[in-house]
């Protein structure tokens, strides 16, 4: 109880002191009278598609709301950091039952605050919520409901932004509407239009600014980065563009009509290929910016599905990423546990929510083919010193006979930890992450900026996989799906380096 207390205690403090370091010349000027200033002095409109120079240029019109959100980002970070040092680092109690407890409380609290903090954070929040192997159980099942149980806006909130982009008439012909989830950009209903079931999604209110402005944020810190970076270490500046290219599919999430566009062309893709998933169809005439409606689909979260689905699911899941990442050359990355579904009536995956996709040119995917080859049959040689350089993670001219050894090292103890259990293999990332991070101090990295998305759809999918197997190899399982693509790609020896791979992961 004790402990408990502590954490309570902790809000007020860092309230105050965030509150007064930021709004201390309220004493004289409120913070309304320079909202109303900002909105005189500011001509600049967002744009509908990215363009970060001209979200710059708004929000640098726009201080106070600028600081304001830096407030409040201090506001909910800084307690929560606080209570969880004294409660588990500091004052950490020996009783269990009281651990438990405090856990539990800890985890609510972070999902309430990621949640007051808005889209960002609550998708962050998303992507923690199926990672096993970096937070304990309770608090994986208290973030999960982050992924589609969102403090809802009313019912008159969102049929009117229906009414604003489809108009009354689409909206009349929707009956018994009844909302079903709640995400972090915009919430779902059910209804019938024309006797058929189908989903709508309605975005949530000022959703354009108040995304921009946490890209705003999260672009400049990449440029303190890039900035820091360039002075103390040997890095080639790669953080605006990293985090750009995140801010880009972030941004454009916010148009539902770019994506219902991405989701009619993955639905013929996956339908070409012969995909073992399915791809809701949408109704075109009752889509708009803010407003998507498609067919309605029953299915549970992939997951809340019982161990051994997901373990028959998974590989249909990795081979579903690699075929967009390798052969389409446009991927989904946002598979959190809310977008992909297993069908009540068929054993069968099901993709939904293409709001966040990004493309992948020719020449990356066919890098990035022989990376994957590379690794898997452990020729670092190759992959350290030809496929690094064509992905873009060192420089062409960069002589990696000192470097070389190194990486190699580290890529051996990676690989021989796989397979291990959940606390090995955490303990393991840990310290490859530690050397590598001392590698990229030494010697001139950069990470190309498609790896932003690739990296968050991958550990999204890795994360359901671990609910599900906590044994799983992401390695092994791409094992099948890059046998296809590097005959296609080399020839049919590549089998024969593959199986030799094969054997030496096994």
């Amino acid at each position: 109880m004790l402990a408990a207390s502590r954490f309570i205690q902790a809000r007020p403090i860092f309230s105050l002191f965030t509150s007064t370091a930021v709004t201390g010349t309220a004493y004289t000027y409120s913070v309304e009278y320079y909202y109303s200033l900002e909105k005189q002095l500011s001509p600049a409109t967002l744009p509908r598609n990215y363009d970060r120079e001209a979200i710059a240029q708004y929000w640098s019109q726009k201080p106070v709301s600028v600081i304001s959100r830096i407030s409040t980002i201090a506001y909910e970070v800084l307690p929560l950091i606080s209570s969880y040092i004294i409660d588990f680092k500091l004052f950490p109690s020996a009783e269990e039952t009281t651990r438990k407890e405090l856990e539990l409380q800890h985890a609510k609290e972070l999902r309430l605050a990621l949640t007051r903090l808005g889209p960002a954070f609550i998708k962050l929040g998303q992507q923690l919520s199926i990672r096993p192997d970096l937070l304990p159980a309770l608090v994986l099942k208290e973030l999960q409901k982050l992924c589609d149980a969102v403090e809802p806006v009313t019912d008159e909130v969102a049929f009117e932004t229906i009414r604003q982009d489809l108009g009354e008439e689409k909206l009349s012909q929707l009956q018994d509407i009844k909302l079903v989830a709640s995400a972090s950009l915009g919430q779902v209903y059910k209804a019938k239009l024309n006797d058929q079931n189908v989903a709508i999604k309605v975005q949530r209110p000022d959703m354009l600014e108040k995304v921009s402005l946490d890209l705003f944020l999260l672009n400049n810190y990449g440029l303190f980065l890039d900035t820091i970076f360039d002075v103390l270490t040997n890095q080639i500046p790669f953080h605006v563009d990293f985090i750009d290219c995140f801010a880009r599919g972030s941004y454009n999430e916010l148009d539902y009509e770019n994506e219902a566009q991405n989701q009619n062309y993955f639905k013929k893709e996956f339908e070409k290929r012969k995909c073992k998933v399915k791809i809701p169809f949408i109704v075109d005439d009752m889509t708009a910016r803010r407003v998507i409606t498609m067919e309605w689909v029953e299915g549970v979260k992939l997951s809340d599905a019982n161990k051994d689905q997901i373990r028959s699911l998974i590989p249909v899941g990795v081979e579903l990423f690699l075929t967009q990442l390798l052969d389409i050359g446009r991927f989904h990355a946002d598979a959190h546990p809310g977008n992909l579904l297993v069908l009540k009536d068929e054993n069968c995956l099901c993709l939904i929510d293409f709001g966040l996709c990004a493309e992948i040119d020719a020449n990356s995917r066919k890098a990035m083919t022989a990376a994957i080859v590379h690794l898997l049959t452990g020729d670092f040689d190759s992959l350290i010193c030809k496929d690094a350089k064509e992905l873009g993670f060192l420089p062409e001219n960069l002589d990696v006979s000192e470097l070389k050894p190194i990486l190699i090292k580290i890529l051996n103890e990676g690989l021989l930890e796989s397979g291990s259990n959940l606390h090995n293999r955490k303990r393991k990332l840990m310290s490859i992450s530690n050397e590598l991070n001392e590698v990229f101090f030494k010697y001139p990295f950069s990470v190309p900026p498609f790896f932003a998305l690739i990296t968050r759809g991958l550990g999204l999918l890795e994360g359901i996989a671990l609910s599900g197997d906590p044994d799983f190899d992401i390695f092994k399982a791409s094992l099948p799906y890059a046998t296809k693509r590097a005959v296609e790609i080399y020839g049919s020896q590549s089998i024969l380096r593959l199986r030799r791979g094969s054997t030496n992961l096994n």
